[in-house]
């Protein structure tokens, strides 16, 4: 009896562990995924930015050639 109460908390401990290895692993991968959105944003706003520029500069210069 006392080899398998001692079995259980081995296999608990071992649970615990585990568990507290994926919290960190899972925190980790949070905040890579926060990382690579921001760098997303930033993207995305400077593409706007160089589109809303072009269109800018172009409808300028139809107005122009009118």
């Amino acid at each position: 009896m006392e080899e398998r109460i001692e079995r259980i908390e081995n296999l608990l401990s071992q649970l615990i562990s585990m568990v507290g290895n994926m919290k960190v692993e899972n925190e980790q991968r949070h905040n890579e995924l926060l990382t690579k959105l921001e760098n997303v944003e930033l993207d995305q706003e400077y593409i706007w930015k160089k589109q809303y520029g072009t269109k800018g500069r172009l409808t300028r210069i139809v107005k122009q050639r009118n």
